[in-house]
């Protein structure tokens, strides 16, 4: 790994080299063309009256022709005053009459007029630049005039602000000191750069290795390792990410953890209370065939043995239902089948059974609001289950002589579903169990609790409706549902 890390840092710090030396050139270069251009346009700006006043002054057109005498006065004068520019004679089409140079080093002999007139008419101010006659494939700066000889055009003055000359002085001039100091500034700007190329990528590396340090604390089993977020740098988006990930999977490791202990617990609690009737009913069976040998017999306490036993498997074959509805609902793929329908019709039948089953307690069991048709949105099956075990659980929790109220009312465009009992009170911890926002991040450990009220929660989660369970002021539980009413 580390072998890897330096092999990945040796190659940035090699590309930034290669791109920080090719920026440097590219650079250089603009700054050179960029120098180039400046300098010859001011050359040509400040000479842009040297032909109109070689015209106008010295001009060699006659209306004989060209004087040549007065040419190569003009060609002295423009050596003594400037080595640097040459001047060229052409006549109105272009053609080149007289020049100060041997005849085998003019090249060209026919100089366009398009840029000479776009000068002429720009009075010199644009930036120009024309055909040079000793090299045609470079084009310079110049300045040019037309000649004007008894009202008529004679010809064109051409002079070139850069001539031969110049050009192998200054490219002397050039190759001795603006390349060396070019050179010498280059070296500067990526000795610096590269300076502080390194000292940026240690700084980058090092938070590299710190990452890492971390992650293999992470990987081996350190689920408190946490990176640095005090300093913002490049890894602070990085830190922050690895950590708020590294807070939901340790949360998820917890609560896969309480998930199991869970798990343990409701199997455990689950083959206790299944145990439990299975052995009574055993019991009942068993002393049925003691009483079955007996001689004479008694019918009577046949049936009753019976109908005990009978009362047990039923009870018994009523929690295996609930388990297989409890596992049902808690697969993923699993939704409720909504529909349309009255809810205190569910309540009331439920009420009226259990008045009927409350055995020999004598428990006083009310419905407020029953008679009213709610209708509400959801799975029929499931608001059955929710409601049985609901009155079910505050029957058996009910002491004798207690009460149980169950109440319907409306609230804006909701339907407010209360039951409260009297009896032993809900703990605590049953309370903060029950009212948990299971979706959020924080782990409650789980009350011992029947199979019937997980079931409910269960329901009441799948349907989305709220839901609070609470002590109400004359000390009853109290458990309010609130389902949205169905508007037709």
């Amino acid at each position: 790994m580390k072998k890897q890390n330096t092999s990945v840092f040796r190659s940035i710090s090699l590309l930034i080299f290669s791109i920080i030396l090719i920026l440097g050139a590219v650079f250089m270069l603009f700054t050179y063309l960029s120098a180039t251009h400046f300098y010859l346009a001011t050359t040509q700006r400040l000479n842009k009256d040297v032909a109109e006043h070689i015209a106008r002054f010295t001009s060699p057109f006659s209306q004989s022709g060209l004087d040549q005498k007065k040419a190569d006065s003009v060609f002295y004068d423009a050596m003594v005053l400037s080595p640097s520019i040459e001047v060229y004679f052409l006549d109105t089409t272009g053609k080149v009459m007289y020049f100060h140079a041997k005849e085998s080093e003019i090249r060209l002999h026919q100089i366009p007029l398009g840029n000479i007139k776009k000068h002429i008419s720009s009075k010199g101010l644009d930036y120009i630049k024309g055909p040079d006659p000793r090299n045609p494939g470079t084009d310079q700066v110049f300045s040019a005039a037309e000649v004007i000889t008894n009202g008529k055009k004679a010809g064109y003055i051409y002079v070139i602000l850069g001539g031969n000359d110049y050009r192998k002085v200054s490219g002397s001039l050039f190759d001795n000191h603006v390349l060396v100091l070019a050179g010498k500034i280059l070296l500067v700007v990526l000795a610096l750069s590269l300076l502080l190329s390194f000292l940026y990528l240690r700084r980058i590396r090092n938070s590299f290795r710190r990452v890492n340090k971390v992650l293999e604390l992470f990987r081996n089993g350190d689920y408190s390792a946490r990176l640095p977020t005090d300093s913002y740098n490049e890894f602070s988006v990085v830190a922050k990410g690895f950590n708020s990930m590294a807070d939901t999977l340790v949360e998820s490791i917890d609560r896969l953890e309480q998930s199991a202990r869970e798990r343990k617990d409701f199997v455990a609690n689950i083959s206790h209370d299944l145990r439990t009737p299975l052995s009574i009913t055993r019991g009942y069976i068993d002393t049925l065939k003691d009483e079955i040998r007996k001689i004479p017999s008694d019918p009577d306490q046949q049936d009753m043995f019976i109908s005990m036993a009978s009362r047990k498997i039923n009870q018994l074959e009523s929690m295996v239902g609930q388990l297989f509805d409890l596992a049902r609902m808690e697969s993923a793929d699993f939704k409720p089948q909504v529909e349309p329908l009255i809810l205190s019709d569910i309540i009331e039948e439920t009420v009226n059974n259990a008045r009927k089953n409350t055995g020999a307690k004598e428990i006083s069991l009310v419905c407020s609001g029953c008679q009213i048709a709610w209708w509400i949105r959801a799975d029929t099956h499931m608001m059955e289950r929710l409601v049985q075990n609901l009155i079910d659980n505050a029957v058996k929790y009910t002491p004798d002589g207690g009460h149980i109220v169950v109440t319907l009312e409306r609230q804006l465009s909701n339907l407010e579903v209360s039951i409260s009992n009297t009896g032993k009170k809900f703990s605590d911890q049953q309370l903060r169990w029950l009212n948990h926002d299971h979706n959020s991040n924080t782990i409650l450990a789980k009350p011992h609790a029947g199979l019937g009220l997980a079931i409910v929660l269960k329901i009441i989660r799948l349907h989305e409706f709220e839901y609070k369970a609470s002590i109400d002021n004359e000390g009853r539980n109290l458990f309010t549902i609130v389902i949205p009413l169905y508007q037709k």
